[in-house]
Order: C-alpha cells, then structure tokens, then sequence
C-alpha cells in the first residue's frame, strides 16, 4: 500500500480508533466477555491507579513496595519522583502537599503478593525512599493508526465496538497519532519498522507523547485482524504486543448522515432530501450550468467583480437579522446586504498607501447588533509593518472607530451563538510574520481596543485562516481549526492537538512580503494570508463541520466531520476554476448557503483577475 494511502486511512479511523488503543490486551478473568471487551479489560490493567515507594536499588533493579494487593501487574510503566519540602496554605497552614523532582521510570517483571520488584528504563539518580505511581488522574494515550487490506466499513464498525466499550471505562484521555503516523512515513520507514518502535522516540518527544498504541488493521487468513503494540515514552518501552482478528458480531453500519450517522436511517423506499453535507459529499458541484439535477449542488453566481477578492466574509447582522458580506481588493474594502440572492451596496471603504489590506472579518464587537469590519493591514516597510483598524457604520457610510493598530486582527464566535464577537490580537515579529504562542483577547471600548486576557493557544497557532467549532460534540468544550505554515489544518482543544490532516490545505490569495537585512543584500520572506475555515452544520444534527479550501489543486474544498469513528476529512471537487480566496455560510432552515469566492488570474505571471461570488442553493 502506497503511503498516501496509509495515511488516509490514519485519518478515517481518527479519534476512535485511538480510543481502540485503550482496549487492546487480555484478561482470564473477562473470558467469557467479548474479545474487545476482554482486550479493553487487560489494558486497562497496565495503567492501574497506584502510588507506593522505592524500598531497595540494586544494579538497575528496583524492589517496590506495590503488589497484587494493589492491582499491580507486570508490564506496567511507574514513574518515580523525589518528595522535597511541605506547602502550606499561607492563610491556614493546611498541609497542600510537597515539592515532587521527575527522577525516572521503572517497568514491573515480578509481581509478588505485597511486594514487585522492576527494571529502570529511565533515571537521573533513584534511590531508595523515592515515590512511585501511576497517575490517578486519566491517562494521555496516543494512538499511531494503520491499514492494510481492509475494508473501511468493516473496520469502523469494529472501531466504533471498541469505542462503546472504551467510553465507559474513564480512565483516558485520547490523543490523535495522524501526524506521528504521517510523519514516519515520510521518513521513509515501512508498517513493519513502525510496529517495532523505530524512529518513535525522537517524534514522541518532539510532540510531548507518553504512551503511544500503533494499531495495525490489517487481513489475516483472510479475516480482519487487529496487530497492536503499545509504547511507553521515553525509550521507547513496548509494554504490550497483542491482536485479535475482528469478531463476527461486528458487521459494517449502514450509511448515515456523516456526523448523525449513529442515528437511525429512515425509510429508503422514497427519496429523503439531502443534508449539504450529503450532498457535497456524494456529489460535485456544477460549476459550468449550475445544473440542479440529481447528484449536484444548485449554485447560482450572485456576483462578478472585475478584480481579485483577497478575503471574503459572511454574517448576519443580530439587529436586522440581514446577511451581510465584506470582500477587499487590497485597497478598498466593500460592504453588501445579501438580500434574496441578490447583493445591494452598502458602502465602500478607500484606504491610502500606507498599507494594504490582505484580510477582512465581520463581527460585533460592541453588542449593539450592528456588524463592524476588522480590517487587517500590512506594508513591507520595516518603520511601518501592521497597520490594521476596525470599521463601523454611520447614516449608510463607513467610519473608522480605531486604527493604528499593530497587531493581527482574529474575530472568532468563542460562544456558538453564530455571530462573532470575540476579538484576538496576535503580536508581528520579523521571522515568522505571526509570534509563535502569544495572542490576547482584546475589547473595543471608548474608541480604542483594551487587552483583557491572554488566549492560551497552541504554539503553531497563527492568527490566518481559523475558526472555532463545536465539530468535538455538543457538550464539548469550542474546538480552535486552524491552518499551520506547513498548510495542515489542526483542531485543538485548550491548546492540545486532538487531529491534524495528513493532507495539505489552504493557499491563500494574500502574500505578505517582509524585508530582512541580510548582510548587505535585503531578502524578502513571504508569508500567505490563509481564507478562513467555515464552521457550519452541514446536516442538522447541532455538530457543525468545518469546510476549508485546498488550493493546492484548483477548486478543491476538504471537508472534516466527526462520525463515530473519530474526525474525517474528506476531498470535494468543487468544480470550480480557479483559486477559493473565501469561504462564507448563510444560516438556513433545515440548509445553510455556502458562499464562495472563486478568483481567476488573467496570466501566470501576473496578479490580475476577476472573481466570482457563487452561492449554494437549498433543496
């Protein structure tokens, strides 16, 4: 199997078959349970919740005061920490703990009834009266997926049986291995050498990974089998290897609406309408009669603009309940209504040369219902750099409420109300363009913008081409996509990565040249303003989906939905020809309106065009 398709499987089975990693070994006291039950069972004896002390050192090898009493097994990673000095409450003198120091790891070989005895795989300096455990809090555990030979239904299926049974245990907390897995592959190692453990370590602990499952899913005397190892980092240390050929209980799902696709399907005999996400899914969009026949999206071009729309947005105004759209040339900045279809002018911003404008955003940032515009500006002159500013709208004309501002401007709808109202600021540096890690939270008052609060953002966050989601669940903390520079989208939660895509994304229309120094010479840089993510609820079941461009092949949009077996991602051929430079969504009633900005270059070397503003039709 070629390793494109290695990781397109990675990314199908996505969460859930991390969650597979949490039920992967055996136990005699489960037999007579299902074989994924009893594989959950054994795994989750290998993170047992125990804390006890080193009682002797001797050649490497450690003798612990744990037993059988305390559920230990052998196999199991322990940490061991160095107790330092008591703290205390400086109010009440309550004894809150004690200082601990990381001293190493030691992995169990003899388990006696009061006493286990171990091997360090890992260690400064332990000695005894050293602590160990493992930790009672849940456990990270990432998995590294892989496929051969089987057929995706049938494996999610036994995924998602997995998945149910994981659930109910509590005891982790799944990491996605896509980009581990990904990675290796472009390193050149096969499946066999990732089974082994190579070239793990250095990629575990440049992404911070502790425990690490590759899951082979692969066909086995003509059956579907599971080949499972689990790692422990540093080292790495394979705690388990085991596999299990899928029972035949599990048997492929019926296709559902993606993200709704536990829910039950309905009757079949007459043709149900479609969800967008169906459809974009099952079907390309026509973008030469936009044709409303069957298996294609209606579409109708509700603008043509002799020029290149650098940054396109869509909201909706809370007061008037109206859509409203923003694009920019670079000079100017145009605001419409979007009134049936139809674009009415509302007013046009003109700028000067001080800078150019390479992003534009709708949001309330008063709470006044009236949309402003965040206008993101840029000039290559090192004495000049951001020079970005927020537009508002007075008796029909545009009015800058605060300018000067030089720092990148991001509205995001941090509340899933559906209008955004948060804005973000993130600091310009020389090399990189956005700096690494630092945004704040920034509020409009009194005609200038007030810092609130620092975000806790990824440190390959970059305040370009990202939106915030609830695609992690109803009930789930708002996710944060974004498009990193090496054009992967992320999906993070409170800064830890939980997928990012095997495939590239992206491609903006906006190049943003900055001039270094060099000796002598001057060298230009440049970095591309990404478009947007569109975070919409493609299908109606209260998850939205994300929907971003892939400009790396003309008209291509990517798609990434979570079903039951963890996040897709899955290529459309828009049909459009040309570059995407923005992506917009009209809410609707059950089918929301994408909006597409499609630019076309008048030559290759040149940076002229016009663009077409192409909206999807409901059904």
């Amino acid at each position: 199997m070629c390793a494109a398709r290695l990781m397109t499987r990675s990314v199908v089975f996505g969460l859930a078959v991390g969650l597979m990693f949490l039920g992967l070994t055996a136990s005699a006291a489960t037999a007579q349970t299902s074989p994924i039950g009893v594989l959950v069972d054994q795994i989750l004896s290998l993170f047992p919740k125990v804390d006890g002390d080193v009682l002797e050192v001797q050649d490497g090898s450690v003798t612990l005061s744990l037993g059988k009493k305390d559920g230990l097994a052998p196999g199991v990673e322990l940490s061991v920490y160095r107790e330092g000095r008591e703290l205390r409450h400086p109010r009440t003198g309550a004894l809150l703990g004690k200082t601990e120091e990381s001293v190493g790891r030691v992995r169990v070989e003899q388990v006696f009834e009061a006493y286990a005895t171990g091997r360090v795989t890992q260690a400064t300096d332990i000695k005894p009266g050293d602590r160990v455990r493992v930790s009672a809090g849940k456990v990270t555990l990432t998995v590294v997926p892989m496929v051969e030979g089987v057929k995706d239904a049938l494996a999610e299926a036994a995924v998602q049986a997995l998945v149910e049974d994981l659930n109910r245990t509590g005891r982790f907390q799944i990491a996605m291995g896509d980009a581990m897995a990904a990675a290796l592959v472009q390193e050149g190692l096969s499946r066999a050498d990732i089974l082994e453990g190579k070239g793990m370590a250095k990629r575990a602990e440049r992404q911070k990974i502790e425990n690490a499952l590759v899951v082979l899913v692969k066909t086995v005397d003509k059956k579907p089998f599971m080949d499972v190892r689990l790692f422990s980092f540093p080292g790495p240390s394979q705690v388990l290897t085991t596999g299990l050929f899928v029972p035949a209980s599990v048997r492929p799902a019926p296709q559902g609406n993606f993200s709704a696709s536990d829910k039950s399907r309905p009757n079949q005999t007459a043709r149900q309408p479609q969800s967008l996400l169906s459809r974009l899914l099952t079907g390309e969009l026509d973008s030469g009669a936009y044709s409303t026949g069957e298996g294609s999206i209606p579409l109708k071009e509700i603008a043509k603009f002799p020029f290149v729309v650098l940054s396109l947005d869509i909201a909706v105004a809370p007061a008037d309940k109206t859509p409203r759209m923003v694009v920019t040339d670079g000079h100017k900045v145009y605001l419409y209504k979007i009134v049936e279809r139809v674009l009415e002018p509302e007013w046009t911003w003109t700028g000067n040369a001080t800078a150019s404008v390479f992003g534009v955003q709708l949001a309330d940032l008063d709470g006044d219902g009236v949309l402003e515009v965040v206008v993101n500006r840029y000039h290559p002159n090192p004495g000049i750099l951001l020079n970005s500013l927020i537009l508002g709208s007075r008796d029909g004309k545009p009015v800058v409420l605060v300018k000067d501002i030089n720092q990148t401007l991001l509205a995001v709808d941090a509340t899933g109300d559906g209008v955004k109202r948060t804005l973000w600021a993130q600091d310009f540096v020389q090399t990189g363009f956005w700096k690494a890690g630092q945004v704040d939270r920034v509020a409009l008052r009194d005609g200038r913008l007030v810092q609130e609060a620092r975000v806790a953002v990824p440190s390959t966050f970059r305040a370009t081409g990202a939106t915030m989601s609830n695609i992690a669940g109803k009930n789930a903390f708002r996710a944060l996509a974004f498009v990193d520079e090496h054009n992967r989208l992320r999906i993070s939660m409170d800064t830890e990565e939980v997928w990012r895509s095997a495939s590239p994304v992206g491609g903006g229309a906006s190049k943003l040249g900055v001039e270094m120094q060099v000796g002598r010479a001057t060298r230009t840089n440049i970095y591309i303003h990404e478009p947007n993510p569109v975070a919409v609820d493609l299908d109606g079941d209260g998850i939205e989906e994300i929907v971003v461009p892939q400009n790396q092949v003309p008209g291509r949009l990517a798609v990434i939905f979570k079903g039951p077996a963890g996040y897709r991602f899955q290529s459309v051929n828009s049909g459009f020809e040309g570059t995407i430079s923005g992506l917009g969504v009209i809410p609707g009633d059950p089918t929301p309106s994408l909006v597409v900005s499609v630019t076309r270059y008048y030559g290759v070397l040149t940076t002229a065009g016009d663009t077409q503003i192409i909206m999807t039709i409901p059904e």
